[in-house]
């Protein structure tokens, strides 16, 4: 979780690694501006690219200014994690999990019920308030929403796909189905909890399966689904994103050593012993075969069929004064924030932020302007 932190350690030391990762986001404009990156283009053919998904090259992300600063090698998927054993134990189908929003919570209340304490039905670990950007913006975008409005170019976490997402979280949480303690929990307990049989229900990305099988050594009886939707349908594709990107270091004195390590990390070769590992989806697709997805629960968060790679947005970017999304989100789901009143003045903040942004020149806002952007299309 320190990484980006000791890397600039090492730059600010004057004694940078050849070849590291980057961020998979629009932080990566950060570091080219700060002259931390080599342009990859002299190594970039037709045939090289031609091996990877379509799109996974992104501007803003391993594209700046049209030149590619990074090497996309892993995907992430975002999913609901769900314990089989506790669903036989109430009387649930351990192979149907919920496909909606109130299955979600009636399974959530008749295994909180059902548990006397013992077990709950869902678990969150908000020490760390950037898990809200899993249980509140996944849901939201599975509602139709996202944060910027990639038509008109501003902010809009006041809406109502976000409006819903919370209101399904505070629900939970009010009924007493999430597993006490959530605001003095993080993540990897959240997780630990689920693996011990304490609760049914976690959503996270499927990064989750290396914490249960690697970190955890577990043997809980997992499944994995995708996200519940809205009780009326799905109105947005879940998110897919890039687990990992390699760049080089604009100081190295060995480029073509250096590139020889980033092609190897993104090679075929080596992206298929990641994929047999559990540790991601390749982002060369041939690699992604079931022959490949062995470990338990690869294949179904492989299964991309409901997600999309959304496009960048320019929120990473901006020098925002006050609490961001996930802070608003934990004072609104703990009750300290009202709801409207908190997200119209995180709207406000935020188009202040890209405003002054535009206009001292560090972003170009039609670089993120998407006129027929829809959230069901990938």
């Amino acid at each position: 979780d320190r990484y980006q932190d000791m890397l600039k350690l090492a730059w600010d030391a004057e004694t940078p690694p050849d070849v590291f990762q980057i961020p998979e986001n629009t932080l990566v404009a950060l570091q080219v501006e700060a002259g931390w990156l080599m342009p990859l283009d002299q190594w970039i053919t037709p045939e090289f690219k031609a091996q990877y998904m379509p799109g996974i090259f992104r501007n803003h992300v391993s594209v700046i200014k049209g030149h590619i600063y990074g090497i996309p090698s892993g995907i992430f998927t975002a999913k609901l994690f769900y314990n089989k054993s506790l669903f036989r134990k109430v009387g649930l189908d351990p192979e149907k999990p919920p496909r909606n929003w109130r299955e979600l919570k009636e399974y959530a209340q008749k295994i909180t019920k059902a548990g006397k304490g013992r077990f709950y039905g869902f678990v969150i670990g908000a020490k760390d308030p950037w898990v809200y950007s899993m249980n509140v913006e996944w849901m939201a975008m599975v509602a139709g929403g996202t944060a910027f409005n990639y038509k008109t170019g501003k902010f809009q976490y006041n809406s109502e796909p976000f409006k819903r997402a919370l209101s399904l979280i505070i629900g939970l949480k009010r009924d007493g189905s999430i597993l006490p303690g959530m605001n003095s929990m993080d993540d990897d307990r959240a997780r630990l909890a689920f693996c011990s049989n304490k609760a049914a229900m976690i959503i996270g990305g499927s990064w989750n399966l290396g914490v249960f099988i690697d970190q955890f050594h577990s043997n809980v009886d997992f499944g994995v689904a995708d996200l519940p939707v809205p009780d009326e349908g799905r109105k947005g594709l879940a998110p897919a994103f890039l687990s990992s990107q390699w760049g080089i270091s604009s100081r190295t004195k060995h480029p073509q050593e250096a590139w020889e390590i980033v092609k190897l990390v993104a090679s075929k070769e080596w992206m298929t012993e990641m994929v047999r590992a559990g540790k991601y989806i390749a982002t060369i697709a041939s690699v992604n075969t079931p022959e490949n997805l062995k470990t338990k629960g690869m294949r179904e968060c492989a299964d991309l069929t409901y997600h999309k790679f959304y496009p960048p947005d320019p929120e990473e970017m901006l020098r925002l004064e006050g609490p961001d999304f996930n802070n608003v989100c934990a004072g609104i789901v703990n009750g300290q924030l009202e709801m409207n009143k908190a997200l119209v003045d995180l709207d406000k903040r935020l188009n202040k932020a890209l405003s002054r942004a535009i206009a001292e020149g560090k972003i170009r806002l039609e670089e993120f302007i998407i006129p027929d952007f829809n959230p069901m299309k990938k």
